[in-house]
């Protein structure tokens, strides 16, 4: 009979919570658990809009592609914007059948704002090229489903978003962390 595990994984900042099972193996004479399942997601890069200098008002959109378009503001320099991106990892647990659907929740809490240099800016409109799941607000939890076809099954995901900012004709960095939370929510197969 299966048993449930839920474990929570706590690293720099972010938690994770997974629902996983934990089967027991038997042989001849004896019984051992198998390895349990473990899920981990990890934020690779924050959403970076470069630096931007604005007059009054004005916006720019990263796309989860990284193209970017700009209304009432001018980039500087080398101005390098891209997409955050994520990666989440599942690893089945041990003895068990390779092909699966793996369902997976994903939240974003709240939106960024910041002030920089006097350039106040706030992030709206965030979208993902998570299939299924094209935008993801503040405060919504949307759900996608994968199929997995070897033990350790890897997502490498972006989240772009639009950059609203009010200033006057200073410059600065605009960039926001994206935090999301995650967790495995079914499997099957």
């Amino acid at each position: 009979m299966p048993k449930l595990r839920l474990s929570y994984r706590i690293g720099a900042g972010r938690l994770l919570a997974c629902m996983v099972p934990v089967l027991i193996a038997a042989s001849p004479g004896t019984a051992r658990a198998a390895t349990a399942a473990t899920f981990t997601a990890i934020a690779n890069q924050p959403l970076s809009f470069g630096t931007l200098v604005v007059s009054g008002s004005g916006s720019r959109t990263i796309a989860p592609d990284g193209t970017s378009t700009n209304n009432g503001v001018l980039p500087l320099g080398d101005s390098t914007s891209s997409p955050a991106q994520f990666t989440m990892t599942y690893t089945h647990a041990s003895g068990l059948f390779i092909f699966y659907l793996l369902q997976i929740q994903v939240t974003m809490p709240s939106a960024n704002s910041t002030t920089v240099n006097g350039v106040q800016g706030t992030v709206s409109n965030f979208t993902t090229d998570l299939p299924g799941l094209t935008t993801l607000q503040p405060g919504q939890t949307g759900t996608i489903t994968t199929t997995c076809v070897t033990a350790t099954c890897t997502i490498v995901f972006h989240v772009g978003g639009t950059l609203n900012i009010t200033s006057g004709t200073r410059g600065a960095q605009m960039v926001f962390p994206v935090m999301l939370i995650t967790s495995v929510t079914q499997v099957l197969g």
